[in-house]
C-alpha cells in the first residue's frame, strides 16, 4: 500500500522516527541500523515503508534502504518471527552482518539477539540462505551510516538504556552491559555507539 514516506524528520530515537508530511506526523518504527543512517532532526528524509495491519493493530515500519525492508519482509515470513523480533534482529546486527552470519551458518551470533533462540536461529540460516537476490543486494550495498547530534554522556547513556529495553533486554542485562563499556567508550560518544558497544558485551 505504501512504498515510502518523504518528508521532514520531526523526531527520532533508536526505536522510532516521526516524519512530518504536510503537517501530519507519521510515526515509523525503525531498527537501530536505520536510526544510525538518519539525518539530523529538521532535515528531509525518505523511509521505505512496510504497513503492518493485524486485527486492531496498524503500524508503519520504516527503513532507510529497500534492501533492509526486503530482509524485514523475509524475516516476518519465517515461522514464529513477528515484526518486533524482526526489528530486534535488524537492530542487533546490520543487514551486512546478518547476511554474513547466514552465509557462514553462524547461529551463535544470532542467538544473542533477544527473541532468537536456537531453533529460530537455525530457521533464519536455512530459510535466508536460499534468498540469493537479497544476499547479492546486501553484499553490494554501501554501508552509509548517518551521524547523530552528540549530547552529554549521561543523556546518551540514558537513551541507550531506554532503546535496549525497547529491544527486549531486561534492566539488569542493560545496566551491566552499559557499566562494562563506560570505561572504554568516549564520553562524547553518540547513543548508537553506546548501544553497539553494549550489545557486544551483553
Amino acid at each position: 500500500m505504501f512504498e515510502y514516506i518523504n518528508g521532514l524528520l520531526s523526531q527520532k530515537s533508536p526505536s522510532f522516527a516521526v516524519i512530518d508530511v504536510g503537517g501530519i506526523g507519521y510515526e515509523c518504527l525503525i531498527s537501530l541500523y536505520t536510526f544510525e543512517s538518519l539525518p539530523k532532526e529538521g532535515e528531509m528524509v525518505r523511509l521505505f515503508i512496510h504497513y503492518y495491519v493485524r486485527e486492531d493493530i496498524q503500524k508503519l515500519y520504516g527503513f532507510f534502504s529497500k534492501t533492509e525492508r526486503d530482509i524485514f519482509r523475509k524475516l516476518i515470513g519465517i515461522s514464529n518471527i513477528g515484526p518486533k523480533t524482526a526489528i530486534s534482529i535488524l537492530s542487533g546486527v546490520s543487514p551486512q552482518d546478518l547476511i554474513s552470519c547466514i552465509e557462514r551458518g553462524d547461529a551463535s551470533r544470532l542467538r544473542k539477539i533477544p527473541g532468537v533462540g536456537d531453533k529460530t536461529a537455525q530457521r533464519l540460516i536455512v530459510e535466508l540462505r536460499g534468498q540469493k537476490s537479497i544476499l547479492k543486494d546486501v553484499r553490494q550495498q554501501s554501508d552509509i551510516i548517518g551521524k547523530s547530534q552528540q549530547t552529554p554522556e549521561e543523556s546518551e547513556r540514558t537513551k541507550a538504556f531506554e532503546a535496549m529495553i525497547t529491544l527486549g533486554y531486561n534492566e539488569k542485562q542493560v545496566n551491566a552491559a552499559l557499566s562494562r563499556v563506560e570505561g572504554i567508550i568516549n564520553k562524547d560518544a553518540p547513543v548508537e555507539e553506546w548501544i553497539r558497544k553494549a550489545l557486544q558485551v551483553i
